[in-house]
């Protein structure tokens, strides 16, 4: 009888088991809703990135008006008669240059040009004929890329020649036309620069105390350094 009431008053009452499992259940519940509470946080949003807009290419537009200088060299052969009394002539132009530029959205780019030059053109035989004064104005027609433009050119030319023959001399126009291409590029600012070559073709005129005529046709030259308004 003793041993068996010393045996039940040793086992655990159900009010210390009560309190020793109470620590265990709320940590249980406590890492059982850490997950949830760690949803409810809010969350902080990254700023936008800034967009930096991408740098603007400085492409060239080729509208507007133009002028300039040009030189160039000149060497062909006289027509008819003109072979035999004048020779082949070579010589130099220097002049001034002024146009007008139209570029379009598909980069073409439409203009006029004209230039007056002096001349020293120049053959000599038994006679002599010397190109004084060359002038063209022409139509261009050109491909814009950037800064570099070639084209094509063509319109009418005129010339004035000093002609000799026989101890008589005579100032003399021929009209014509001109055909030709070239190359124009940008340097810096308003200034660009091109090369070109044109061929000139000019009508007769009678040689002095002959019955005989002479034009004459002509390969030109040029390079100009032009600035655009």
């Amino acid at each position: 009888m003793s041993i068996s009431s010393r045996s039940i008053s040793s086992r655990p009452s159900v009010s210390r088991l009560f309190l020793m499992s109470v620590p265990v259940v709320a940590a249980a519940l406590l890492i059982g809703n850490a997950p949830s509470q760690a949803a409810d946080l809010p969350i902080k949003n990254k700023a936008p990135a800034k967009m930096v807009p991408a740098p603007v290419p400085n492409v060239r537009n080729w509208t507007g008006v133009y002028g300039g200088l040009n030189a160039g060299f000149g060497f062909g052969n006289f027509t008819k008669e003109g072979r035999d009394v004048y020779g082949n002539p070579t010589g130099g132009t220097l002049g001034v240059t002024g146009g007008y530029n139209y570029q379009m959205p598909s980069n073409w780019v439409v203009g006029i040009e004209g230039d007056l030059s002096l001349g020293n053109i120049k053959g000599s035989n038994t006679g002599s004929s010397e190109t004084r004064y060359l002038n063209t104005l022409r139509a261009r027609l050109g491909y814009a890329m950037d800064d570099t433009m070639p084209y094509f050119t063509a319109g009418y030319a005129g010339a004035t020649t000093r002609d000799e023959n026989g101890g008589t001399s005579a100032d003399q126009y021929h009209n014509g036309y001109t055909v030709g291409a070239g190359f124009e590029t940008a340097l810096t600012g308003p200034w660009t620069a091109k090369v070109e070559a044109l061929y000139v073709h000019l009508d007769e005129q009678n040689i002095p105390t002959t019955t005989g005529s002479s034009g004459a046709d002509l390969g030109l030259l040029r390079v100009g350094l032009n600035y655009r308004f």
